[in-house]
């Protein structure tokens, strides 16, 4: 029975919550991405008054579900609706029916489902017994050529060997999220809506978490990924022996049957096709393994507890290899030589060696990189005889001397080499040594390896370390693709040898390699940590190259306490003290809930801008020219969001607007920069919608607001053109100058430090907050301008605040009627299109002979030297100024301001004339001097010039 669907949003959030779930409101843009910070909501329920504030009034919003024990233990299993038009559900409810689990199945398919938009299904099911695990795909195939997107296709033009991937069939659980009905319209890309098609969140099955484990695993038994294949599991078929015998494993594969490899661990349930379906010898139900799937008649396992690793495709060599000689292959083949498998006589197959042929060092290798060769009675003695010799890994590379070569391969300083398969010998896996010398783990729960080598390019040998994925770790064409610039030794056609060797060394030492915490930037961690500097003890591998000398430079020099006696020379002049108070408020924009915003220090002077912003770094980083933390906007968009990207709550400091090579490129920062994120690029390109979180700290001789054309970019601004040192300061800004040259990087960690230790008490955030508030309702005023800078001044009146009763700051807090003498009275930068137009009267008013007039042409008179301005024209008794636009742009250009940053509002205060008929509306086309030309017709509120052109 379907329980009824609302579309209320908030009736269904009521509906939900009384369910036990925990509710998310959803964007309506096409994302699908919560509209709200969730990661709190992954661990507590949200609350019907927060879901008043999400929901009601009409508000276009989805809604979600959170999954995972926070809404306890419900798990989502998703048919895509490609799976749905394939029949994988028939497919997949066969299977379970035929596997003992079709009763709890159907309780699955009878509970709560809902319809997505792409026509998939949406199943929930309770787990009780033990923790919903994270989101998992549990089948999926190649895409057709008929479904490849435009991006699909330009992928496969950039690599040509790419696989297209289709998820199939997937859930939600710890962690995770999905959106459910009455979302629709906006909220998904399609417009169509999430519809309701049985139950409700009060039908939902509950099944212990080992039946619903069995589900899971039949429904991978529809997987048509195809796996790559190990050499350990399944043996790539080696060429035809020279006088055409067979080898004892290629003639098991052919007559061996699974029935007989497989009796005592798994019995067949049925058969579909080709396809065998194997359950458990002991009669537990579902489904636990297929034979069959392709040509190769692989073994998939897809439980754990046997022998075999889940997941992973197995020959019958390999499989009888591992049940019966523990993964050993020659013994396996040697075996099977004795059964009378293979064309040759036993005779011939002999008992392996006591060492391999190749494993003697020649004469011309160095003691140091003699070969690390095992024989079978080292083997079974245990790590110290394995360890006796071979490669120097805690020397080399600086590993625990307990670090070992796995079997079948040996390390030298020539490279890494593995046996080959017959044991004849030695074959070549890398140039050069190379191993992982750490594993670390970002606050997301992503995994990466740090992978060191020797590379002797310069002609002496060097110790080259780079992180990795482990993704990227486990794809050797991609690893090598992406550190090849960086010299790992090893090519192409060795990819796949390379990410083998690397795997078995680390499970070979998997509890020897150092494995550490690991964060992608500096600044506030996923998991609420704070990383201030590489210096912190945690590793900071950054996410872009360019990105390495910055996070380098944010480190310590001095002592805080010089750093203190440096700033006391910044009591008098409030400008630098403000910008050492933004530089402390960076990191409370996060627990405050602000977006990024800009502070701007502008004047025509020489006096000490670049100083302030210096003073300012320095309570993170070093501000010295030579060092990276510093930044000029002579640079690109794409340069500028990944210099952003490096920080969640440190400031960022871009100094000389002047240097900029295209106007439009401060105005699309600071447009940008209070949505947090970059901008988006089309096709999943690398460096798509960065985030960030950050304070801008930006100085030049020209106001920043006069680059920009968006008329709100005000409000997200501070800016003052105040000199920051004064006309006597000179001595104070060149001592502050060389103190924190000498002393940085001090104040911002301690002060962070005091910030963690007030949020981790009882409401510590909400006592931060309240105190923010006290402060925007204090600088609020009567103006829309101030209202919506109050919270940005708060910040940073509340940074000092705190900075000063730490005693981190020498000085008293500024006063408040300063703060509002700089940034919430009436500001003339603020001003800019009446400002212009100020500049364009005056213009007019002194070169009136430059304005083509009716009388003027009965006299015959020749254009001015430097060609008209425009014309001046009387009708009605109005009289009407319309000038040429390219020359009101050059005028505006010398007084530093922006033709395209402020017509838009001269055309909002009725000071232009417009057109419909014209694009854009507000040229229009005026004669003069036997011409007609388009031109920028003002009304008398934009420039009044007398009653009649005899005024000229």
């Amino acid at each position: 029975m379907t329980d009824s669907q609302t579309p209320d949003l908030r009736a269904a959030a009521r509906e939900l919550h009384d369910a036990g779930l925990c509710v998310l409101p959803i964007k309506a843009d096409g994302t699908k991405k919560p509209s709200v910070s969730w990661l709190e909501y992954k661990v507590s329920r949200t609350t019907p008054e927060q879901h008043d504030g999400w929901f009601g009034e009409g508000r276009p919003r989805g809604i979600a579900v959170v999954y995972g024990e926070v809404s306890g233990g419900i798990e989502l299993i998703e048919f895509e609706g490609l799976a749905i038009r394939d029949g994988l559900l028939d497919e997949v409810t066969e299977i379970m029916e035929a596997s003992g689990l079709g009763e709890p199945w159907a309780a699955i398919l009878g509970g709560w489902v809902t319809e997505s938009p792409s026509g998939g299904r949406h199943y929930r099911v309770r787990v009780k017994g033990a923790d919903v695990p994270g989101n998992t795909k549990l089948a999926s195939r190649l895409a057709r050529e008929d479904e490849y997107t435009e991006a699909d296709r330009q992928r496969l033009r950039e690599k040509p060997n790419s696989r297209i991937v289709r998820v199939l069939i997937e859930t939600r659980g710890e962690g995770g999220y999905g959106l459910v009905e009455p979302s629709g319209g906006s909220v998904h890309a399609s417009g169509r809506p999430y519809v309701r098609l049985a139950g409700g969140p009060g039908t939902i099955p509950v099944l212990d978490a080992d039946t619903v484990g069995a589900i899971r695993d039949a429904c991978r038994m529809v997987d048509a990924l195809p796996q790559p294949e190990a050499v350990k599991t399944a043996p790539r078929p080696a060429p035809p022996r020279a006088d055409g015998s067979l080898r004892p494993g290629d003639d098991f594969e052919a007559r061996a049957s699974w029935e007989d490899i497989l009796q005592g661990i798994f019995r067949p349930l049925y058969t579909r096709g080709s396809e065998t379906y194997w359950g458990w010898a002991d009669g537990v139900r579902g489904v636990r393994a297929t034979t069959g799937k392709d040509e190769h008649d692989r073994l998939f396992v897809f439980a754990t507890g046997s022998e075999f690793q889940s997941e992973v495709p197995y020959s019958k060599f390999g499989a009888y290899a591992l049940l019966n000689h523990g993964g050993d292959h020659k013994a396996a083949a040697r075996e099977l030589a004795r059964q009378g498998y293979g064309s040759r006589h036993l005779a011939s197959v002999g008992a392996r060696p006591a060492a391999p042929a190749p494993a003697s060092p020649t004469p011309d290798t160095a003691p140091d990189e003699q070969e690390h060769a095992r024989t079978d009675d080292e083997q079974a003695a245990g790590s110290t005889a394995r360890d006796s010799e071979g490669f120097d890994y805690a020397d080399t590379f600086g590993l625990p001397p307990t670090v070992r070569t796995p079997y079948d391969y040996r390390v030298t300083g020539r490279g890494v080499e593995v046996l080959s398969t017959s044991g004849e010998n030695w074959q070549r896996v890398t140039f050069a040594p190379l191993v992982i010398t750490a594993t670390f783990e970002d606050p997301e729960g992503d995994q990466y390896v740090e992978l060191s080598w020797i590379d002797r390019s310069l002609g002496r040998p060097r110790l080259i370390s780079r992180i990795v994925s482990r993704e990227t770790a486990k794809r050797g064409r991609k690893l090598i693709e992406t550190l090849g610039s960086a010299g790992l030794p090893a090519v192409e056609g060795d990819s796949r040898a390379v990410e083998k060797w690397l795997a078995e060394f680390e499970a070979e030492n998997v509890h020897r390699i150092p494995s550490e915490q690991l964060a992608r930037w500096l600044g506030w961690q996923d998991d609420g940590t704070f990383v201030s500097s590489p210096e912190d003890g945690i590793k900071v591998d950054t996410a872009f190259e360019e990105q390495r000398g910055p996070a380098r430079a944010h480190a310590r020099k001095g002592t805080l306490e010089g750093w203190q006696e440096t700033v006391a020379h910044l009591t008098p002049f409030p400008v630098p003290r403000v910008a050492v108070a933004a530089a402390l408020a960076a990191p409370l924009l996060k627990p405050l809930g602000l977006n990024s915003f800009t502070l701007d220090i502008s004047s025509r002077s020489t006096k000490g801008k670049t100083t302030a912003l210096q003073v300012a770094l320095s309570v993170w980083a070093d501000p010295s020219e030579h060092a990276s933390a510093m930044s000029n906007w002579r640079t690109t968009l794409y340069a500028i969001e990944k210099r952003l990207n490096l920080v969640r709550g440190i400031v960022t400091v871009f100094d000389e607007t002047m240097a900029v090579t295209d106007d439009s490129l401060i105005d699309e920062v600071l447009y940008q920069l209070p949505m947090n994120h970059g901008k988006a690029r089309s096709g999943g390109a690398f460096g798509n919608m960065l985030p960030w979180e950050t304070i801008l700290l930006s100085s030049g001789e020209r106001p920043a607001l006069s680059f920009t054309t968006s008329q709100g970019a005000a409000a997200r601004i501070l800016g003052t053109t105040i000199a920051p040192f004064g006309d006597g300061g000179g001595a104070a800004a060149a001592a502050a100058r060389d103190g924190v040259l000498a002393n940085h990087g001090h104040a911002g960690p301690e002060f962070i430090q005091y910030i963690l230790s007030g949020l981790a008490q009882p409401n510590g955030r909400d006592a931060l907050k309240a105190r923010h508030r006290q402060l925007v309702d204090e600088f609020r005023g009567a103006g829309d301008m101030t209202n919506r800078r109050a919270p940005m001044v708060a910040a940073l009146v509340l940074a000092e605040t705190l900075a000063c009763g730490r005693g981190l700051l020498p000085y008293e807090p500024l006063p408040h009627d300063v703060w509002r003498s700089l940034f919430t009275a009436h500001n003339p930068t603020d001003n800019r299109p009446d400002m212009a137009l100020d500049v364009l009267r005056e213009y007019v008013a002194g070169h009136a002979h430059e304005l083509f007039t009716a009388t003027r042409a009965a006299l015959n008179e020749k254009p001015p030297y430097s060609g008209w301005l425009g014309v001046l024209s009387t009708k009605d008794g109005v009289t009407e100024v319309a000038l040429l636009p390219e020359r009101v742009r050059k005028i505006l250009a010398e007084a530093d301001y922006s033709l395209d940053a402020v017509v838009g509002s001269w055309v909002d205060a009725e000071y232009l004339k417009t057109l419909k008929s014209q694009r854009p509306a507000h040229l229009v086309p005026r004669r003069f001097d036997g011409i007609r030309a388009k031109c920028l017709a003002f009304t008398p509120a934009g420039i009044s010039f007398g009653d009649d052109e005899e005024a000229a």
